[in-house]
């Protein structure tokens, strides 16, 4: 058994959180682990991505463009930008948020949204999750990573268990934080379910 994903975002976005409970998750469940992040300019704003691999035995954290079988999006933009790194038909979870790049080429014009999400439909199976919308439902948008591993834990190829998500999730967090994100990852994991 072997699963590789990768989760990519800007920097302030909570990239690396989520990825440390994924893998505190999994290694919960008895799996071996493996984890890397390139983190570039994430502190202006700038390009993060963080590999996960999860399996009986894990040789190495970095993941072979076109090998990924899950691609985490934070954003369309940064998901788009990580799409060679997932294999043929694997699957996307995209929050649906866009963020204008810092800085573009002059003449050149930003893709629409529209544009890149049939960009990912193109290659992938794709969850689409509105992060900001449920988040604001529960009155925090910094919960925006943990509706997002919500959504991840309920795909079908994912074999770490919710009740290992949720441990996972209150031993990361700050305790008065722990009941907000265990709401925010039941709606993320909702918003797979009944799609």
């Amino acid at each position: 058994m072997k699963l590789d994903i990768v989760f990519s975002g800007v920097g302030g976005q909570g990239v690396v959180v989520l990825s440390d409970i994924y893998c505190e998750a999994a290694m919960l469940d008895g799996f071996d682990v493996a984890k890397a992040e390139v983190h570039g300019m994430a502190q202006r704003g700038g390009s993060i991505v963080a590999f996960a691999r999860i399996g009986d035995k894990v040789e190495s954290p970095l993941i072979e463009a076109g090998k990924a079988d899950v691609l985490v999006g934070f954003e369309i933009l940064e998901t788009a930008r990580a799409l060679p790194m997932l294999k043929k038909n694997g699957t996307v979870i995209v929050n649906m948020k866009y963020i204008q790049p810092n800085c573009m080429i002059s003449g050149v014009k930003p893709k629409k949204t529209e544009e890149l999400i049939a960009m990912l439909r193109a290659k992938a199976k794709v969850h689409e999750v509105d992060g900001i919308g449920i988040a604001e439902k529960l009155g925090n948008t910094l919960v925006v990573n943990t509706i997002l591993l919500g959504a991840l834990s309920a795909l079908p190829e994912i074999p770490v268990k919710k009740e290992s998500f949720q441990q996972a999730i209150a031993s990361r967090l700050k305790e008065k934080y722990v009941n907000l994100n265990l709401k925010a990852f039941q709606l993320g994991r909702e918003s797979v379910l009944m799609s």
